[in-house]
């Protein structure tokens, strides 16, 4: 496990602890999403990295952004971590918190590449397969990955399948190798 996700686990369990009790995970990974996208902009990365501004400044033109878009609960969370200046590893934590309530919805999350956009009835085709393999509902993220030529690349936990053209590719040129 990373420093950042020693630091980051923490948070989340808190705040999936929080959203259980209160029975409003769906609401807390909501506003939770909103945050991660905010978070991806580079100015606001730039904004949290800045060593001219104090923490509680970042803190609060940080939670400015959200008046009114989230919970109280969600905006109390954000100045929990701001206080203990951690709003650098809200991705993360947001990360883990996606990864708990997933989890107790007996859902799980897995990212599907293809060098292409997919088909309605291949998606269908592949959410029935892993809803299958993995005894679960699926929540899949798809991806366009032009390199991978042909087939797919499917992660999910701490599995990956690829059974793409390129992966084949190589394995040919590594077997001609030797």
């Amino acid at each position: 496990m990373t420093s950042q996700s020693i630091i980051a686990r923490p948070y989340a369990e808190a705040a999936f602890s929080v959203a259980k009790q209160d029975n409003s995970i769906e609401e807390w990974s909501t506003d939770l999403q909103k945050i991660k996208a905010v978070c991806a902009d580079q100015k606001i990365t730039n904004l949290l990295l800045n060593p001219d501004l104090s923490y509680s400044d970042k803190t609060e033109i940080f939670m400015d952004l959200f008046k009114g878009e989230i919970s109280d609960k969600a905006a109390s969370f954000i100045k929990v971590c701001g206080d203990n200046k951690r709003l650098k590893n809200l991705p993360e934590i947001i990360n883990f918190f996606n990864e708990l309530a997933l989890e107790s919805l007996n859902k799980k999350n897995v990212h599907v590449s293809s060098p292409f956009q997919l088909e309605e009835k291949q998606i269908k085709k592949i959410t029935s397969a892993l809803e299958k393999r993995l005894d679960s509902e699926v929540v899949i993220d798809f991806d366009i990955d032009k390199s991978l030529i042909g087939g797919l690349k499917i992660a999910y936990e701490d599995q990956v399948l690829d059974m793409s053209i390129k992966r084949k590719l190589d394995l040919l040129q590594t077997q001609l190798r030797n």
